[in-house]
């Protein structure tokens, strides 16, 4: 089945993805500015640095974001555990969170299918949102199929919002989402799309029904079975 979006949902993850990129690119710029009005002088090699880091970074967010919701290799095999967890790696470098990531003879097979792996991307994020102070996102993935996958996030003040809990509703109003919602309800419907759930239930309780993915509103754990 091929996700079908509203444009609210898909103006709003543009959004979040020119702020991703915003300020990488503008430091980019502003380095190259530097160069342009003299070579920085003293500071050449801080600038190169500046610039060099920046595009990196930049480059690193495109790579992860046109898989995750994108076509990025459409067509070629699904990208494998070590190919997601550098994607994920790429995106995490320099901030605040620890990404604990499971070998590829650790936990379940070395590819999950493209689906589950989009899915997977997406839900991890959905977890860094849950850890704003930073703190450890640990990703365990049984054995499949189907695939079992847990992410956990650990660290101080670890919490979904409301307002993500809401987002991740099976039926949530569009017209309610923020920049901030937007990717748990866009993680939920690409889960609902490709055969999955994903519901909320606190640590301990029976969920309604049987979910293909939980996510703790406390402790910030999805899991997936």
């Amino acid at each position: 089945m091929v996700p079908t979006i509203a444009l609210r949902v898909t103006e709003l993850l543009c959004s979040r993805l020119c702020h991703e990129l915003i300020s990488p690119v503008t430091a980019v710029n502003n380095g190259m500015e530097l160069f342009a009005d003299g070579g920085g002088g003293d500071m050449h090699d801080d600038i190169v640095k500046l610039v060099s880091d920046s595009g990196g970074q930049a480059s690193r967010r495109l790579q992860f974001y046109r898989i995750a919701y994108g076509f990025g290799g459409e067509g070629a095999a699904a990208p494998g555990l070590a190919d997601s967890g550098k994607l994920l790696r790429g995106l995490l470098e320099g901030g605040k969170l620890v990404l604990d990531w499971p070998r590829a003879t650790e936990d379940g097979a070395d590819r999950i299918g493209r689906e589950a792996t989009k899915v997977l991307l997406n839900a991890v994020l959905v977890g860094a949102e849950a850890l704003p102070r930073g703190g450890t996102l640990a990703i365990r993935i049984g054995a499949g199929p189907p695939a079992a996958i847990t992410i956990t996030a650990t660290g101080e003040g670890a919490r979904v919002t409301p307002e993500t809990v809401a987002a991740l509703a099976a039926g949530a109003d569009v017209t309610g989402l923020t920049a901030c919602s937007v990717q748990a309800y866009f993680t939920a419907r690409l889960a609902e799309a490709f055969g999955g759930r994903l519901d909320v239930a606190p640590q301990g309780a029976e969920p309604a029904a049987e979910p293909d993915f939980a996510i703790d509103p406390e402790t910030g754990e999805i899991t997936s079975t």
